[in-house]
């Protein structure tokens, strides 16, 4: 409880120190660029890949088409956005959010070269807005117009941005009540941004140019064992489980991939392996090699991290391994976008996995559900599953 206590405080004495640099920025003279936007895009890789192909359309768009466009983005993402999405953003600013978070020097900087561009419209894509990031980013730009969303309606944030930070913006999007998968929620809000439809019905990403020199000739599947938290990775050992099975069984060879934080579990996973059909690929590839490596796996096996969203843009095959978290929107992708993944969940919803509706209300916001419950076998009868369907 004094944790989350001091959280507290720390947030309030952080927005404190905004409001000083804000107020500091503001004394300085700027001026409006005519035909000039920003987007302000924040969050994580896999929220990235959701909203890239809306991203693709402000140049295509009747309403922004002759605007200079510049995208503040997660500097995480930043070698994927610049690799496939230079061709329709003018300019990019890369945010880093831990610096962001502590350094107050680097927080006014990054501040200062956005108030004075001097942007004509602001428009935080953000359905989860952050009044700490894209909100303050927006109110220090005081750009003519600045547009965002209405907001995710998560209790602990939603009074907070009625309180705070909804008057920082000129225009709201309002959204549905409906608890939808982000990429139509992505879909929602842009269609009125633009004020016409489009025809984007799945995420999409093309890698034939990206080039990268792969461990192994022969065929394989990517073993992807990281995640953000602790509660959506799925044990080791498990995967060590699933991994021997497809050594013993099959004639793919494995690659484990991951950023250098999964460098320690890519180790762990390959004692006592055969180290001529097991190769670590972690904190050794780019974001573009990445994605490259995974359109060409014949699956990946994965916990619930943009690893599973690269795989959906590549047209990948996948097994996700998942306790819930924001059932429905995040996972599972809709049936109707014909992704070739499957997702196992405990048996609290794996019982009830018809009843999308009911599971959808209940764990749209958070799941405490226990991904230890998955048992390696049930991943294995899906496994096996898949593999036949590709010899048949």
């Amino acid at each position: 409880m004094f944790k989350v206590y001091l959280i507290k405080f720390y947030n309030v004495l952080r927005f404190f120190f905004y409001n000083i640099i804000n107020i500091i920025i503001n004394l300085s003279p700027y001026q409006i660029t005519s035909k000039t936007l920003l987007i302000i895009r924040l969050d994580s890789i896999g929220d990235y890949l959701l909203v890239r192909n809306y991203l693709r359309l402000f140049k295509s768009s009747k309403k922004y088409c002759d605007y200079k466009i510049t995208l503040c983005g997660n500097i995480v993402w930043k070698d994927l956005a610049e690799t496939f999405d230079a061709d329709v953003i003018d300019d990019f600013i890369w945010l880093d959010r831990k610096k962001f978070n502590n350094n107050l020097f680097y927080k006014y900087k990054l501040l200062k070269q956005i108030h004075h561009k001097g942007f004509e419209v602001v428009i935080d894509t953000t359905f989860s807005r952050e009044i700490l990031y894209g909100d303050s980013i927006v109110k220090t730009s005081r750009a003519k117009e600045r547009i965002g969303s209405s907001g995710s309606p998560d209790s602990y944030v939603k009074w907070k941005r009625n309180l705070i930070s909804n008057r920082f913006y000129t225009k709201l999007i309002q959204h549905s009540t409906n608890n939808l998968f982000e990429f139509y929620r992505n879909k929602e809000f842009f269609g009125q941004i633009f004020e016409e439809p489009n025809n984007i019905s799945q995420p999409k990403m093309l890698v034939e140019n990206i080039q990268m020199k792969l461990p192994t000739k022969n065929d394989y599947i990517v073993i992807f064992p990281g995640a953000q938290e602790k509660k959506r990775m799925w044990p080791e050992e498990n995967f060590k489980i699933i991994i021997k099975e497809i050594l013993n069984k099959y004639s793919f060879d494995i690659i484990i991939a991951g950023s250098n934080n999964e460098k320690e579990i890519a180790e762990r996973l390959l004692e006592n392996l055969n180290k001529e059909r097991v190769f670590d690929l972690t904190g050794r590839t780019t974001l573009p090699e990445l994605a490259k490596l995974i359109s060409l796996s014949k699956l990946l096996i994965s916990n619930e991290t943009s690893a599973v969203h690269f795989a959906a843009s590549v047209g990948t095959k996948f097994i996700c391994v998942s306790n819930g978290n924001h059932y429905g929107r995040f996972n599972p992708y809709p049936k109707e976008m014909n992704v070739m993944g499957k997702y196992i969940y405990p048996p609290e919803i794996q019982n009830k996995i018809n009843d999308f509706e009911n599971l959808s209300n209940k764990y749209r916001f958070y799941s405490d559900l226990d991904i230890n419950s998955i048992s390696p076998e049930t991943v294995i009868i899906t496994l096996s599953q898949i593999l036949l369907n590709d010899f048949l």
